[in-house]
């Protein structure tokens, strides 16, 4: 049977196509992503990444891209770490994040520095050095999460690994 111009049924099908057809569009996923589990919630990266490994005790996941870059991804509970208070503020819990894991490194005699901090976004990025490399990091905030960004490679400059970095946590914010 085939519709008449102005049947209801044509107006239904021309308006379910109108509306479904560029939903699916939007909302495919793209191939240009990899897709992270973590504690808590799913990281996206722009890209084709390998995973390489997950460490238990801090959750990160490491993964390495086709030119060899390595970064990290974690995402987990704020109130998991010893130094949460539950009074603070998101970016106090992550200046809380950065004192406490720059700290470590320091304690291993590696040079630590700030390179950045966003107050308003809620993230802090920061790099120490383990005698080869240097490792940049982000530290952010993300609703009651941390998520715990890396970047170690010598195939980029410090400011793509930061922009990376920086555009990876609005990803995933």
């Amino acid at each position: 049977m085939k519709p008449k111009k102005n049947s209801p049924l044509l107006k239904q099908l021309i308006i379910l196509l109108l509306i479904a057809l560029p939903y699916k569009a939007l909302c495919q996923e793209s191939n240009d992503y990899t897709t992270v589990k973590t504690a808590t919630e799913a990281v996206k990266i722009p890209g084709k990444w390998q995973i390489l490994n997950t460490t238990a005790d801090s959750g990160q996941t490491y993964l390495k891209n086709n030119d060899g870059v390595v970064i990290a991804v974690a995402r987990n509970l704020m109130k998991a770490y010893p130094f949460y208070k539950n009074t603070a503020t998101a970016f106090e819990q992550v200046s809380l994040f950065y004192q406490w894991d720059s700290d470590y490194y320091k304690e291993q005699k590696f040079n630590v520095s700030k390179i950045k901090e966003n107050a308003t976004l809620g993230y802090i990025i920061w790099k120490y050095n383990d005698k080869k490399l240097d490792t940049i990091f982000l530290f952010g905030a993300s609703k009651t999460e941390f998520l715990n960004l890396l970047v170690y490679t010598k195939l980029w400059e410090e400011k793509e690994k930061i922009a990376f970095l920086e555009n990876l946590f609005e990803l995933n914010q």
